[in-house]
């Protein structure tokens, strides 16, 4: 089985106002697809949720993720030529099934549940994606606005897409670096023998040791990195998506139906374009004034990076510009200082990760406060 991160609202105790709604954030990872390298992230996104808690109702929001799929040698019988691991289109179409297969106990059996209590759908789905895990969320919605006939229980409310990768990946910075790597005759089709190669001849111990001491990860994600790149599959299966990323993630494909609110999303009437306009501060803190009932709830919520490497600056920018100008519900932030792209594994990335929770969990009071309007 998959490794996978589940962190269940906390229950309501007995006298207690119960919920009045429970979501699901149903977090999608970034390439290599280890759910535990933002362990931390999740972490602290619990942590705050709950802390907001006072018991008056409102929304219970669990929180949940898992690997991408071929990242956990469990998972699926042994690559081969026969037996290729998953490109994008498998990734969004596995991902897209495990959000559906996705339950909740009614409120009133507690987290734990209670015997005989039957399982039911969340009554709404936040998706939250890193870097192609956005691009993976937003393909998702547009398969669901599609065609609902596969899952027709699932309500995608709402997508939080941390330094996503949407548009013209091999443009970015590390796009060409990857693009001209694999010019070299021969190598695209070989680069995972060459490195399972490299890497079958270096001891588990001292693999680890050079992602702890000279690469600067935690503790936690060296294990974690340590243990993919000795992994039967795991390389192959990372190599193998990313080059499918490069195919795949080029020009906008998606209509602008998709970046607006539907029928049932009455309680957004606006759209709303915000360019830094809600810093977070060196301390965590929102800044900036307060959000007015006229200006509601966005669809999507978006940071970008300020110089991320998987993100070619103009492609951001031309991204943005188009959704100021056409009719949508996106609210769009860049970071002005310098978080990094991967910013949940290295050790500064323990107060990174606070950060980027931080900044969710303000979207998820604007999507509160916007429902305590209606």
């Amino acid at each position: 089985m998959a490794p996978a991160i589940s962190l269940l609202a906390k229950p309501r105790q007995r006298g207690v106002r119960p919920y009045q709604r429970h979501g699901l954030i149903y977090f999608i990872c970034g390439n290599p697809g280890l759910v535990n390298y933002y362990a931390v992230f999740l972490d602290c996104l619990r942590g705050m949720l709950d802390a907001d808690d006072e018991g008056s109702g409102g929304t219970a929001y669990d929180i949940y993720g898992r690997n991408l799929l071929g990242f956990s040698d469990d998972d699926h019988e042994p690559f081969s030529a026969s037996n290729e691991p998953w490109d994008l289109d498998g990734q969004i179409d596995g991902i897209y099934r495990d959000v559906a297969s996705r339950t909740v106990i009614p409120d009133e059996a507690g987290a734990e549940g209670q015997e005989g209590e039957a399982a039911r759908p969340y009554d709404f789905v936040v998706l939250m994606g890193h870097s192609v895990g956005a691009y993976i969320s937003v393909e998702i919605f547009h398969r669901h606005m599609q065609d609902s006939s596969r899952a027709p229980h699932l309500n995608l409310r709402h997508g939080f897409l941390l330094f996503p990768t949407l548009t013209h990946i091999a443009d970015s910075p590390k796009g060409r670096n990857v693009g001209l790597v694999m010019s070299i005759p021969r190598l695209e089709n070989n680069a995972h023998n060459l490195a399972n190669f490299i890497l079958n001849c270096i001891p588990y111990a001292f693999v680890l040791w050079i992602i702890r001491h000279v690469l600067g990860f935690t503790p936690q994600t060296a294990e974690v990195t340590a243990r993919w790149l000795k992994s039967q599959g795991g390389v192959w299966q990372a190599i193998h998506l990313g080059l499918s990323e490069m195919r795949t993630i080029c020009e906008e494909k998606w209509e602008e139906e998709l970046w607006e609110t539907t029928a049932e999303d009455d309680d957004i009437d606006t759209y709303n374009y915000y360019h830094g306009k809600s810093k977070i501060s060196a301390n965590g803190e929102s800044q900036g004034g307060a959000e007015t009932s006229q200006q509601q709830i966005p669809k999507f919520f978006i940071f970008y990076g300020k110089n991320d490497h998987w993100v070619a600056n103009h492609v951001r920018d031309a991204f943005i510009e188009k959704r100021k100008s056409e009719k949508g519900h996106t609210k769009i932030q860049v970071d002005e200082g310098d978080i990094p792209h991967a910013f949940c594994v290295k050790e500064r990335e323990f107060y990174t990760s606070w950060v980027i929770a931080k900044r969710v969990y303000e979207w998820v009071k604007e999507i509160e406060d916007g429902q305590r309007t209606l």
